[in-house]
């Protein structure tokens, strides 16, 4: 067991069990999620590029709406009785319309963790900076205009750079035309660091997979010298030399995953390769962030680092097993590498980072009756592997007991699994309507207009504060949409969906 993993299980108390007593109806525990602290799966963990293409007047790609990315920027805490693992997993479930209007059960697999922020201490980390230096980065218009792929690199490089120590270790690789490793191995606090980021500059074309081939090179060097071994891309993700189909970049971090070295992407600007970057980040230790603007380094530093880098469980599987009458028919907030993916061949998740919010999963459940709907009940089996390589299983119960639906046809023993609900159809809906606008606007419009309308009564009456702002901002996507706006990010206008 590592330095880091000795620690965070004396704060868990080692015991080998994860979950909490029956949750839903009226058997819902006293206990709150007060005093734990957040933990969210990996892949796709903002909306960042949606929201900012949105503003800049363009309608994002479909591939830009990504359902546990969203569920990552809000707080989606349960309750539950008290637990004693470094991640603790609850269940709770709802009753509420599916997309379609029919009433549906919903389950929400909630998690936590039981670290003190306060008192924690992070792992070492030996970091790989993998820095594209492209001609689309704009490395060179310096830093002057802080929405530069480039500024934003920097800025983010420094920030990251300067959060290390003596006891931890850093390289530098830079990819464009050709692939360069300006800083070997060296010590979290070597100046050297500082003055090789500001050296950066630009260099032609963009060989992604070049420069990742050279990062994992050097991360496997790395493996044993540090408790985390990890990849961080800074890019646009707009590879055009060697690889750029966003399969054989899957590959290259899956093999790197198999020898326990992690990634984090970083894709910047408006001009983001949405598709690549999710394809890279719903593996194992993997996980990926989108930034607008240089302006966004400082709170998105505060708000992530060192949680971004602390993956706490790997391998996380769910088994549910719906009361007769019921089947289980979509799931959402399970990165898959596809923005939307409602599958429900397989639901698992790769990765758990420990995060300032709480994360959640998300699971519908159709009766084959309406009259079925009363007594449903869901029992989740649940695996996963911990932080020190040990297996871990639970089993979760949620139910509904039948109590009566409000005016809006839900009822919600847990506020949490209302917003999470409103969330993930609001984010299949868009990118459904994103995916046909291309060719049907008038179908794109009619799949928006209604999700929106739901989600400001949702909203309304769930009251809070981030689902209200949601409420106000995405109607504008709405509005591109009826003034025929173009789709498309910074490089223009795109061929297909």
């Amino acid at each position: 067991m590592n330095r880091f993993f000795g620690f965070i299980m004396t704060v868990a108390s080692g015991i080998a069990m994860v979950g909490c007593a029956e949750i839903g109806g009226s058997d819902m525990a006293s206990f709150g999620g007060s005093g734990e602290f957040g933990a969210t799966p990996g892949g796709v963990k903002d909306m960042g590029l949606a929201r900012g293409l949105v503003e800049n007047g363009r309608v994002p790609p479909a591939e830009a709406f990504v359902v546990e990315a969203m569920f990552s920027e809000h707080d989606l805490p349960l309750e539950g009785a008290p637990c004693a693992t470094l991640l603790c997993v609850r269940a709770a479930m709802g009753i509420a319309p599916d997309a379609q209007g029919e009433s549906a059960a919903w389950v929400q697999v909630g998690m936590s963790s039981t670290i003190d922020p306060e008192t924690f201490k992070r792992p070492s980390m030996a970091i790989v900076a993998t820095v594209d230096v492209s001609g689309s980065m704009s490395w060179g218009y310096g830093d002057g205009e802080g929405g530069m792929p480039a500024a934003i690199a920097r800025s983010l490089l420094g920030n990251v750079a300067s959060s290390l120590d003596a006891d931890d270790r850093f390289a530098l690789v830079t990819y464009g035309s050709s692939v360069s490793t300006p800083l070997d191995w060296t010590q979290g606090d070597d100046p050297e660091i500082k003055e090789t980021i500001d050296e950066l500059s630009e260099n032609g074309s963009t060989n992604m997979e070049a420069g990742l081939i050279r990062a994992y090179e050097l991360a496997r060097e790395a493996k044993g010298t540090a408790d985390e071994v990890r990849v961080m891309l800074f890019t646009d993700v707009q590879p055009n030399v060697g690889a750029i189909d966003g399969s054989e970049f899957e590959r290259l971090v899956a093999e790197g995953a198999e020898d326990g070295i992690g990634i984090t992407v970083f894709g910047l600007g408006l001009g983001l390769g949405v598709e690549v970057m999710n394809r890279m980040s719903h593996l194992r230790g993997a996980n990926a962030f989108s930034l607008m603007d240089a302006g966004e380094v400082g709170p998105f530093m505060e708000d992530n680092w060192p949680w971004m880098a602390t993956p706490i469980a790997h391998d996380l599987s769910l088994v549910a097993t719906p009361s007769p009458g019921l089947s289980l028919s979509h799931a959402y907030g399970f990165p898959t590498g596809e923005a939307g993916a409602t599958s429900i061949a397989s639901l698992d998740v790769a990765s758990v980072f420990l995060s300032k919010r709480k994360g959640a999963l998300l699971l519908s459940l159709t009766p084959a009756s309406p009259e079925e709907i009363a007594g449903s009940e869901v029992e989740v089996a649940l695996s996963y592997v911990d932080g020190s390589g040990e297996p871990v299983t639970s089993s979760l119960s949620a139910r509904y007991d039948g109590e009566a639906l409000d005016e809006r046809g839900v009822v919600m023993p847990q506020a949490s699994v209302d917003k999470t609900v409103a969330l993930a159809l609001l984010v299949q809906a868009m990118h459904d309507a994103a995916q046909a606008y291309g060719s049907d606007p008038a179908a794109a419009i009619a799949t928006l207009e209604p999700a929106l309308e739901r989600f400001a009564a949702d909203a309304a009456a769930i009251g809070d504060a981030g689902i209200d702002a949601e409420a106000a901002f995405w109607p504008a996507l709405l509005d591109l949409m009826k003034a025929d706006a173009p789709r498309g990010d910074l490089y223009g206008e795109f061929s297909d969906n």
